[in-house]
């Protein structure tokens, strides 16, 4: 909850409980509800105007309807009692009064719970602030490569658009304000809807999450060029969806670029259209082969682009400040593949970073890539114990054999091993799943595996992932992954 949000809950509930022991002892109870009902209704309208309203706070904001009916039934008890002044009113039995005052003691409870349950449970999260010494900025960029065809849509004269986002050391106290955590958030949540089936109106409360990095700030002068990342996401993800690493990474030093992955993404909102989630029913390292040489194609554009904006940035902004013969490639899940497949496909990407992606493309050289890798897995992701559990339920969900999946296994398994040779690291993280390696699980504190916690996780991993960069693409050799793993907790190094 945030700072007015637990303001006005404390105050809510003291004001509910307090005006109903006073109002007991007062002679007229109807005043000092409907000085509750006041009070409440103003705290409420403070907190929508200051920190913005959201649908988990609505049985905090019902305080004042609790307050206000209270007062109605007073004003009721009192008429009724003038019109009854000969009568003798009649004492209500001690038993039930005793049964009354638990049911609303109860009733209390159980709304006190309700108010503060729902805004824990969907939090306006807040991301760890980043350890680097450079402030971080943000801008965002539409990109469109006239020699593709975008082969998703029917129309043979569209071209291959692309969104990216680049987070970049800036200079402290320039920009105009901290950037939303997601742009376009309706497109996003909707796309989301379709991959993993979650009601979008469950996570509007994230329009209210902002990063630690400002809109359009100055880039740095500290340094006069910087070393350049690419990010790439998952198959249905989006390029913000991992900001704990992209920002951390950022004040570290690096120019940090998220490519949309268009069709492919959640959403990818242009600025004349939106290119909504095609959702492919692909299973295999045969089927996916086209889609990762399109990936792949995506980011070895977004260098080229790179290398233009270098030479001479519209904005004026990157003008010779990219030091792209220091270039490295992360990504998550299918994005971590594309990271992989660089390493074969482009000179220019010096290391890379897969999390937890299989590694489809080409398949992995003899003696691994020649070049640094960091494979980083989710325990059960790599767990045959695991594996062998679900794979009855995966063979009825799917229609597929046990054969196609015991062959995928196996295949995947080999792939990561010959990974991990020559100059490459392969850490498995204990507890962890396949989202456990993006910002998903501070969406809820419900979501995520026992023994893999949100923030410890993305600790770990952003201390890993500047380590390997700081060596590999700064070329820093005192930097070491092993010595950085072995300090982390619940993180097993090969």
């Amino acid at each position: 909850m945030r700072i007015y949000e637990i303001t006005l809950f404390i105050t809510n509930m003291a004001v509910i409980l307090g005006c109903i022991l006073l109002a007991r002892k007062r002679k007229r109870p109807f005043q000092v509800y409907a000085w509750a009902t006041a009070i409440t209704t103003v705290l409420s309208s403070v907190q929508m105007i200051t920190e913005g309203y959201r649908w988990q706070m609505i049985p905090v904001y019902a305080a004042s309807l609790v307050t206000g009916v209270l007062a109605l039934r007073c004003l009721q008890k009192s008429r009724q009692s003038k019109a009854r002044t000969d009568e003798q009113p009649e004492k209500p039995h001690r038993a039930a009064k005793r049964i009354r005052h638990g049911i609303a003691a109860l009733l209390f409870l159980v709304y006190a719970g309700m108010s503060v349950a729902l805004p824990t449970l969907l939090p306006v999260f807040s991301f760890a602030e980043p350890q680097g010494p450079y402030s971080v900025g943000t801008t965002s960029l539409m990109l469109e490569d006239p020699d593709r065809e975008e082969t998703a849509t029917a129309d043979s004269d569209d071209h291959r658009k692309l969104m990216i986002q680049i987070w970049y050391p800036a200079k402290a106290g320039t920009g105009t304000g901290p950037a939303p955590y997601i742009e376009h958030l309706p497109e996003i949540l909707d796309g989301l809807r379709q991959a993993i089936t979650l009601p979008p109106f469950l996570l509007g409360q994230l329009k209210y999450v902002h990063t630690d990095a400002m809109q359009n700030a100055v880039l740095s002068g500290e340094q006069e060029r910087f070393p350049v990342l690419l990010f790439s996401h998952g198959l249905t993800g989006f390029r913000n969806q991992n900001t704990f690493q992209v920002v951390e990474l950022a004040s570290r030093g690096y120019v940090v670029v998220g490519i949309d992955h268009a069709y492919d993404a959640a959403a990818v909102v242009f600025p004349d259209h939106t290119a909504t989630l095609k959702l492919e029913n692909l299973s295999g390292f045969e089927a996916y082969k086209d889609k990762s040489k399109v990936w792949v194609q995506d980011a070895k554009f977004v260098l080229d682009q790179l290398e233009r904006l270098n030479a001479a940035d519209p904005k004026g902004m990157f003008s010779g400040r990219l030091d792209l013969d220091k270039v490295g490639m992360f990504g998550h899940s299918f994005g971590g593949a594309t990271a992989a497949q660089m390493l074969i496909a482009d000179d220019r990407v010096k290391a890379a970073l897969n999390m937890d992606g299989t590694l489809y493309g080409q398949p992995v050289p003899e003696g691994g890539f020649g070049k640094p890798y960091l494979q980083m897995n989710a325990e059960l992701s790599v767990s045959r114990n695991v594996f062998e559990k679900s794979l009855d339920q995966a063979v009825q969900k799917s229609g597929r054999s046990r054969e196609d999946y015991e062959q995928f296994w196996d295949e995947s398994a080999t792939r990561r091993k010959r990974a991990a040779e020559g100059e490459a690291y392969s850490v498995t993280f204990a507890h962890a799943n396949h989202m456990s390696f993006t910002d998903f699980y501070l969406f809820s504190p419900l979501l995520h595996p026992k023994g893999a916690e949100p923030r410890q996780m993305q600790s770990s991993i952003n201390a890993l992932t500047v380590a390997f960069f700081d060596r590999y693409v700064k070329g820093n050799p005192a930097a070491s992954i092993r010595e950085v793993a072995a300090s982390l907790q619940g993180v097993t190094i090969q």
